[in-house]
């Protein structure tokens, strides 16, 4: 390691060092000033045992996601455990999504790889859905962000396949990797995972066509996702959840008034991530159409961002079968865009011989730079009023007094309705009552605050 820092510009490591440190510090600054919701409150248990025990209820009530079981250890552990795991796992995210696209690691001895890994970056905080849910909430992180990383891996994993005609030799202990991470991926999400397999299949029908011989190791990976996707699908909860009394309006409802419902879900989702989504199919038709390349249908880079745009409508569109949905539903839709999106730069980098995903880069750059204050701020703002909150609870506790008055939490604007945060209030519920209802709860039940919060019989006044 130290040889390999000796032999490395001082200005490369400087650049690649401070593209990292800033952001694993901004994933910190941001999973830190988050706080606690009512799920966290809810679900936060004494014990690792009664931690997984709750996993056990849940797959059986309401959520059967593999994610859960992490949520549910974090919250035992603590919220320090979160904020030591998150930025890691984020950048593990930054590193496998550019693996995916280039086969290959960044080279960090030189700048050339500076640019995409930039991009991605900045492209997996701000055109992402609703990345205060999906990367900075606990449950929103373990369930969404984190569950995509074994998808990238196993798309990875197929495409190694393609390239080398069937003839990777993997060794048993990846092999079991791969096999846990297909596992893993078939519970980790309602739509990626049946898009996963449905990727899979079309790829074990072309590959008489495209001369590829699969090994045994390709059918266990595909077993692994099997069972992933059968414990998933399986589960109670699946089924009770979508059985329960809240739901029957959805249920009740046509087709018809489902995919009328689900015109400003898209809507939301076509803004959320810049209009990237939409945009896309331009390049895609321009590029078909360009009779001086003739052969772009038999181009990977091209062929890999159709597949990825055509998944990411996919994924946005099953979603109108969903009873209730909320910005976070989009994330694997939009990440799938992104995929999309890389992989025609790619193209036209290299079709076209120019520097695109350089000044891509820079475009991303200065628009985070834009958006940060205004995206930051609602975090402070959101933190300070839970610690205040928090004081108060503390002090009337001291104090023994009976009942304490406090109010919901106010909510700023972020730079679009997709950077907005959309916090579950551990008194009030989803985003609250209005801003001038207040609250009395009980604070003598307990000292324990999950206590006060959500078992204390609260009575609005």
């Amino acid at each position: 390691m130290l040889k390999y820092l000796k032999n490395t510009p001082q200005k490369v490591l400087f650049a690649w060092g401070l593209l990292f440190i800033v952001y694993i510090f901004f994933i910190f600054a941001c999973s830190y000033l988050y706080p606690y919701g009512a799920d966290e409150y809810i679900l936060k248990q004494d014990n690792i045992i009664d931690a997984l025990r709750y996993y056990g209820l849940s797959y059986m009530m309401e959520n059967a996601r593999i994610g859960l079981i992490a949520n549910n250890i974090i919250l035992y552990l603590g919220k320090w455990s979160f904020l030591l795991l998150n930025p890691i796992m984020q950048t593990i995210w930054v590193l496998s999504f550019f693996f995916l696209i280039y086969l290959r690691k960044p080279d960090f001895k030189t700048l050339k790889d500076f640019p995409a890994v930039l991009l991605i970056a900045v492209l997996s905080v701000f055109a992402v859905a609703q990345p205060d849910n999906t990367l900075f909430w606990i449950g929103g992180a373990c369930n969404y962000s984190w569950s995509f990383l074994p998808f990238l891996w196993i798309m990875s994993w197929l495409r190694l396949e393609y390239k080398s005609k069937g003839a990777l030799d993997l060794s048993r202990k990846s092999v079991l990797l791969l096999f846990i991470a297909a596992f893993a991926l078939g519970m980790g999400s309602e739509n990626a995972s049946p898009l996963s397999i449905g990727l899979i299949v079309c790829f074990a029908a072309a590959a008489p066509f495209l001369k590829i011989k699969l090994r045994a190791h390709f059918y266990i990976i595909v077993f692994g996702l099997i069972l992933g996707l059968a414990a998933l699908f399986g589960a109670p909860a699946m089924w009770n959840r979508l059985n329960s009394d809240i739901f029957d309006y959805f249920t009740n409802s046509t087709l018809r008034e489902k995919l009328l419902w689900h015109i400003s879900h898209i809507h939301f989702y076509i803004k959320a991530v810049f209009m990237i989504p939409a945009l896309l199919f331009l390049p895609l038709l321009v590029c078909a159409l360009d009779k001086d390349k003739p052969l772009v249908f038999k181009n990977e880079n091209y062929m890999l961002s159709l597949i990825f745009f055509l998944s990411s409508w996919l994924l946005a569109f099953v979603l109108f079968a969903v009873p209730f949905i909320t910005g976070r539903c989009f994330y694997t839709a939009s990440a799938s865009a992104l995929i999309s999106f890389m992989f025609m730069l790619e193209y036209l980098r290299e079709t076209y011989k120019f520097k695109i995903v350089k000044y891509a880069s820079m475009l991303a750059l200065a628009a985070a730079l834009a958006f940060t204050p205004g995206f930051i701020y609602p975090y402070i703002h959101l933190h300070r009023q839970d610690t205040q909150r928090l004081a108060a609870i503390e002090k009337a506790q001291s104090q023994n007094k009976k009942r304490i008055f406090i109010m919901p939490y106010k909510y700023l604007k972020g730079p679009n309705n997709n950077l907005t945060i959309m916090f579950y209030d551990p008194v009030f519920g989803f985003l609250g009552y209005s801003a001038y209802i207040g609250m009395a709860i009980q604070t003598d039940e307990s000292q324990d605050i999950s206590a006060v919060y959500m078992f204390s019989n609260p009575n609005i006044i």
